[in-house]
């Protein structure tokens, strides 16, 4: 986990600076940014039918870190607007489905996932934070102890990567063994998980879940812009970002006793509300401390609702089917992420470059998706029974 959020945390939070930097315009930004959802709509839905049914996962996951390495080191080099969103969307053909991989390898192997799973995954934020802050000191180094010392070094945030990508791909083969399912009922597992949406619980939460997604590309797109643009030095945007996680790491320490004090029900509308008040202070966008004080909502709605949510998929769904499970709810995520990358480049490119109007936008989708889920999910076992 640590490795596999170190990855992506060395060069997403700083991507779209890198972007702006190269020349790209908002839309064009949209379109890079939004080939993680592109990749995302394929990989972990393939990812999850092999580790269900065909090759060990363990083994699946040090294939994808190795590639995305390779691949990393190569978009360091690249500056044309097209082969840069070519070769990230490459990458993360490859490295979107070690997400899938490593919770479904969690949820094999913890003796009780629900209760265990949330202290695991904070090891994930951790490496995301740590990543943010390592950037952020190796880009305040002085320019001749850099990699390039011919450029401004934010390249270097895809050759960091490429490192942790490399580590992950080698102690990925050090995991516990996990072998497909092979006395599955059925032998295309995704279908068997599609399933799950005839359930209330699971239409309602998918439907949020993807809407929530659709809002999450203003933030991590246009957050970075913001804080530049009121001032924080751009070897500071790693860590001032890391806030985002800073309550994550303690959410995932709790999430088992805010489970048992709010229900799964309770935890989740938590992480909605948290992230709708979170945007609702970027569109403000003023003054400084908010704007970075409000980041740390960003963790809630993480730990709350998209983690939350990963136990409440994995604690319905039956065993030869869970990997995919998980697959088919980071596909719905993926329909979202792709849909809000694209609509929030456009949206800051139609607002002519104002984050209020933009940020608005995300504000006004996120708090129709509390209302919707409060009214639409009842988390009942016997429902979620017929429906897996």
């Amino acid at each position: 986990m640590f490795l596999n959020y170190a990855t992506q945390g060395a060069f997403v939070p700083l991507f779209s600076v890198r972007l702006r930097e190269l020349g790209l315009t908002p839309v064009q930004i949209g379109w890079a940014s939004a080939t993680s959802a592109m990749a995302a709509l394929v990989g972990p839905l393939a990812a999850g039918q092999v580790a269900d049914r065909s090759f060990p996962a363990q083994r699946c996951l040090s294939v994808c870190a190795l590639i995305a390495s390779s691949l990393l080191v190569f978009l360091s080099g690249l500056t044309d607007p097209l082969a840069v969103s070519v070769t990230t969307l490459a990458i993360w053909l490859v490295l979107g489905p070690a997400n899938t991989l490593c919770a479904a390898m969690c949820f094999a192997h913890l003796p009780q996932p629900e209760q265990d799973f949330g202290r695991v995954r904070m090891w994930g934020t951790i490496g995301w934070v740590w990543a943010g802050w390592f950037m952020g000191f190796w880009l305040s180094r002085p320019i001749w102890l850099r990699i390039t010392p011919g450029d401004s070094g934010m390249a270097d945030i895809f050759r960091l990567a490429a490192v942790m990508a490399l580590a992950l791909s080698a102690y990925a083969l050090s995991l516990p063994h996990t072998p497909p399912q092979k006395r599955a009922g059925h032998w295309l597992a995704p279908l068997v998980a599609f399933r799950l949406l005839r359930s209330r619980a699971f239409f309602t939460y998918w439907i949020c879940s993807f809407g929530m997604c659709v809002t999450l590309p203003f933030m991590i797109q246009l957050a970075p812009l913001l804080l530049f643009q009121l001032g924080v030095p751009r070897a500071w945007l790693g860590p001032t970002m890391t806030i985002s996680q800073s309550t994550e790491i303690f959410s995932l320490a709790l999430l088992p006793m805010l489970f048992l004090r709010l229900s799964i029900r309770g935890t989740m509308f938590l992480g909605a509300a948290a992230w709708t008040l979170l945007l609702i202070v970027l569109m403000i966008g003023n003054p400084l401390w908010l704007v970075i004080a409000a980041l740390s909502m960003n963790g809630l709605f993480i730990c709350c609702f998209i983690v939350a949510g990963q136990v409440f998929v994995n604690s319905r769904a039956r065993g030869d089917v869970r990997a995919s499970a998980q697959a088919l709810l980071a596909f719905i995520n993926a329909l979202g992420l792709l849909t809000g990358n694209l609509v929030a480049g456009w949206v800051h490119e139609l607002a002519g470059g104002e984050f209020g109007p933009t940020f608005a936008v995300a504000a006004a989708l996120a708090g129709i998706m509390v209302i919707l889920f409060v009214a639409g999910f009842r988390d009942h076992k016997r429902d979620e029974a017929s429906g897996s």
